[in-house]
């Protein structure tokens, strides 16, 4: 028997805000369209149902020649659940799309993008033509970023965005399964912040890629593993190989690579688990939707390890997932969604509506300005009155100028210098050696300084000091003699401080 997966038990608390309408998860295969159908409830949780419509043709419907098998099934299913006009979020399998890890610093994650730009239009496994890509990235640790990017051949999702928007479905992304699915798998109580393999056999190829704590680490896509025993012999002898690389990226914070999660359709997983048995260093069991009790519910009928690509397509809408975290492919190919007929009527006939708008008001201003001025007599009467009245306010105006300019004159003939601070000023910037014996204010703003110092060098230091001074504009040094009896040297200084300047008379242009 398969061994199940460990389930998550507790109810956490799980913020988000209750939509009244569903939401859709569809997983796009060669020969399935398989959709999660999840309806709210009143606990603010949500219950999944699966449905899935399958394809006849022996070569499945994602060529040009059978693209309306596609649209019929769309359009089925769009019937079935009332799919338009909703959130419907995609996945796509990894037989018809190439997805790329990259971690690193800044710089690192930055030349590997560029680099893939570069490889992403030979990469021939996706078939000839041009290719586009999905990008999401963003920042795991301070110094470390994380970058995932679907590759897609652009005539193939061309087909299938034409297909959905042909029955009126718009789509939120388009992301590679296997990147939902790790994100569904790293939910809390699951397996923590652990490595865990996983290996999809839902396509025609199966699909191995690395997921910790919901994060895709590698997708290791075997050239050969188009069976269960193709699966076993490529993973064979790599175990090592993988778990290196698992230490390197999680840096020793994780614990190793210890069990291999096996979904896919039908007896697949059951074989593979058979096969596989205990030749890898692995514990293989076959992955089962996880039973998250506190985001959504599902009947036992239907927790296959086949609905598990559908259920991680509509899980980033559950958990309110932010299109910045999704590599959705569509961003090259996406159009404006179509619009109703009044829609598009405003926005052909916007121009004349704007314009009848603009002479409406205009012409509205104009009559209310015609009625304020008609039958006026008074207006040359009113207008003279305006202006004595300007001129008695602007002779009032005069005569307070000329009081200001009085007020002003008087002002600076009384005021001079703060001599106080000046002396403070220059007591300050004096060494600690120098003594100053006077400080005489003279005529003219004139000072007199003298004083003594113990050596004579530091005269010349004192004159270049107080020629700094603000309020100072020459000084000039009279002399220096030596005291006998101190022996010192007394020195005389005389400074210039600035005059006070004469203000100008407020005039007609300095109002």
């Amino acid at each position: 028997m398969p061994d199940s997966i460990r389930r998550y038990v507790g109810r956490a608390s799980h913020a988000q805000d209750a939509a009244d309408l569903p939401c859709f998860g569809l997983r796009v295969e060669s020969h399935l369209l398989q959709v999660a159908i999840a309806t709210p409830t009143a606990d603010q949780r949500y219950e999944l149902r699966i449905d899935e419509v399958h394809c006849e043709a022996a070569d499945g419907w994602l060529n040009i020649a059978n693209r309306h098998l596609l649209v019929e099934a769309m359009e089925t299913l769009a019937d079935r659940h009332q799919m338009r006009r909703r959130a419907i979020a995609v996945s796509l399998d990894g037989d018809y799309c190439v997805t790329r890890v990259t971690i690193g610093t800044h710089e690192e994650v930055n030349s590997e993008l560029a680099m893939l730009a570069n490889r992403v239009p030979r990469y021939l496994q996706l078939g000839p033509g041009e290719k586009v890509t999905g990008v999401a990235r963003r920042k795991i640790e301070a110094t470390v970023d994380y970058a995932v990017t679907g590759v897609v051949n652009r005539a193939l999702i061309q087909l299938i965005y034409d297909a959905m928007r042909s029955v009126d479905i718009e789509v939120s992304w388009v992301e590679p399964s296997l990147v939902g699915i790790a994100r569904l798998v790293g939910q809390p109580n699951l397996w923590g912040d652990r490595p865990i393999m996983i290996a999809d056999g839902t396509g025609k190829q199966w699909d191995v890629g690395i997921a910790c704590a919901g994060r895709l680490l590698l997708d290791y896509r075997p050239a050969n593993a188009n069976s269960e025993e193709g699966l076993r012999e490529a993973l064979d002898g790599h175990i090592s190989r993988l778990r290196r690389f698992c230490h390197r990226h999680l840096r020793g914070v994780s614990g190793e690579l210890e069990e291999l999660l096996i979904c896919g359709d039908g007896d697949k997983p059951a074989r593979a688990l058979q096969t596989i048995g205990d030749s890898l260093e692995l514990r293989p069991c076959v992955l089962g939707v996880p039973e998250l009790s506190a985001i959504y519910t599902m009947i036992d009928e239907e927790l296959h390890p086949n609905c598990v690509p559908a259920v991680a397509a509509v899980f980033p809408l559950l958990i309110k997932v932010g299109i910045e975290e999704i590599p959705d492919m569509l961003v090259q190919v996406r159009r404006a969604p179509d619009q109703s007929w009044p829609r598009q009527m405003i926005r052909q006939c916007w121009p004349v509506i704007a314009a009848s708008l603009v002479l409406i008001i205009s012409y509205g201003l104009v009559s209310k300005e015609r009625h304020r001025h008609t039958g006026s007599d008074r207006g040359r009467q009113m207008l003279e009155s305006e202006i004595v009245a300007s001129n008695v306010k602007f002779a009032s105006l005069a005569r307070r100028r000329e009081w200001l300019n009085h007020f002003r004159n008087i002002e600076k003939q009384t005021s001079e210098p703060d001599w106080n601070q000046m002396l403070s000023e220059i007591t300050q910037s004096l060494p600690d050696s120098a003594k100053l014996n006077e400080f005489r204010v003279e005529s003219n703003g004139q000072v007199a300084i003298d004083g003594m110092v113990i050596d004579e060098t530091l005269v010349y230091e004192i004159v270049n000091t107080l020629r700094r001074l603000p309020e100072v504009t020459q000084v000039a040094l009279k002399g220096t003699a030596p005291d006998q009896v101190s022996q010192s040297s007394r020195f005389s200084v005389r400074l210039s401080t600035k005059r006070i300047v004469e203000s100008k008379s407020i005039g007609a242009r300095d109002e």
